[in-house]
């Protein structure tokens, strides 16, 4: 590694508290393991602004900039895997503008996006334009998988096309995600500064009402102190697609 490497590694690092420290540590490990598997060209990540995927991007841009440790030889490529944004019309315009203002800021060479208000459909697509990509990371958590056991690297099931889903944040909990994006000052969509805890389709999403006060207001969504209310503000259940990241 290079001298600006090693001087960055644990200023960055120690800013966090030991809990996210370890979580950081933990997927730090499974986004290697990935490129180990998949190899940069076999990976991409399902990018649409949230807070979760938010994160992994973060985390694998400061891999390759050499801000966070790794083992990897060439992390620089990791800049060159493939982002991907599954558009609906009914998303919010704050989502996709944060998108595309983030996808400036962080530089990533390989970015699509496809307008489509099927999910299936929507990767049907990205990987028939992309056939060398298996492996998808997702910003995917322990909340959202209604308690179902789901390994870290997964296997899409049933008829949807096949790749490996990567979950590097799987074990973040709610206040891992804002103590990481706070501390770190990352910037990120400002609707979660309005009351907004859990983001999917504007049609189907609103303020989360543990967030309001007497006269209205809502308070940001890294106040939240109950990590079971994070989806209070969502209408309907969450997903089961292999995708499960566009719920935010």
């Amino acid at each position: 590694m290079s001298q600006i490497k090693i001087v960055n590694d644990n200023k960055t690092i120690k800013s966090f508290s030991v809990g996210i420290q370890k979580k950081l540590k933990t997927s730090i490990s499974i986004i290697e393991e990935a490129v180990t598997r998949y190899g940069y060209d076999g990976l991409s990540l399902s990018y649409n602004g949230g807070k979760d995927c938010l994160i992994i991007l973060d985390i694998i841009h400061s891999m390759a900039t050499g801000l966070l440790p790794t083992k990897l030889r060439t992390p620089e490529k990791l800049k060159d895997i493939l982002l991907f944004y599954l558009h609906d019309e009914d998303d919010f315009e704050e989502m996709k503008q944060f998108v595309e203002s983030s996808l400036n800021q962080y530089g990533f060479r390989n970015y699509t996006k496809f307008t489509t208000n099927s999910l299936k459909e929507g990767l049907i697509h990205i990987l028939k334009e992309n056939p060398k990509v298996q492996g998808i990371f997702l910003g995917t958590r322990v909340v959202d998988l209604k308690g179902r056991n789901q390994p870290i690297f997964a296997p899409t099931n049933g008829n949807w096309p096949k790749s490996i889903r990567i979950s590097p944040v799987m074990e973040w909990e709610y206040s891992d995600v804002w103590g990481y994006l706070t501390t770190k000052k990352v910037g990120y969509c400002k609707l979660y500064d309005n009351g907004y805890t859990s983001l999917g389709l504007k049609s189907q999403t609103k303020k989360n009402p543990l967030l309001r006060q007497k006269n209205g207001e809502y308070l940001p969504a890294h106040v939240l102190t109950h990590k079971l209310s994070e989806r209070e503000g969502r209408y309907l259940p969450l997903s089961d697609s292999p995708i499960s990241s566009q719920n935010l």
